[in-house]
């Protein structure tokens, strides 16, 4: 009887894992035909051309942004959650660094690697409130 008991547990464990793993497809577009889908947040402003922002584009090297448009009024960077991740070995986004600007906003960039010490631009917030810090 306990040895039914086990197997069948092992039974629905490996099926309630396989389930879990199962992604559905492609998450963004999942998210377009989703009928609750959040409307944009107000903090998300189109970028004026005569901005700063204006010359940043997404993927762009963190050195190459602060040689383009100048030096950020402060920084700040924390780990995602990929960097918990346990088998998540050098792919990269595991750091994040977010770029003050006081009066334009923040640029966000992800590490692209674990093994480089290189960062990407991975989001651009223009926010004329921004308080630089």
């Amino acid at each position: 009887m306990r040895n039914l008991f086990l197997s069948s547990l092992g039974i629905v464990a490996a099926l309630w894992f396989i389930a879990g793993c199962h992604s559905g497809g492609d998450s963004t577009t999942q998210a377009d035909n989703s009928s609750n889908a959040v409307a944009p947040s107000a903090a998300t402003r189109p970028i004026p051309p005569d901005c700063i922002f204006a010359k940043v584009k997404m993927g762009e090297e963190r050195d190459q942004v602060f040689r383009e448009i100048g030096q950020p009024t402060s920084v700040n960077s924390y780990i995602t959650g990929k960097a918990f991740i346990p088998f998540h070995y050098g792919g990269g986004d595991e750091n994040r660094l977010s770029a003050h600007y006081k009066g334009v906003g923040i640029i966000t960039f992800g590490n692209d690697s674990a093994y480089t010490s290189g960062y990407s631009v991975v989001d651009i917030s223009y926010d004329p409130n921004e308080p630089g810090y």
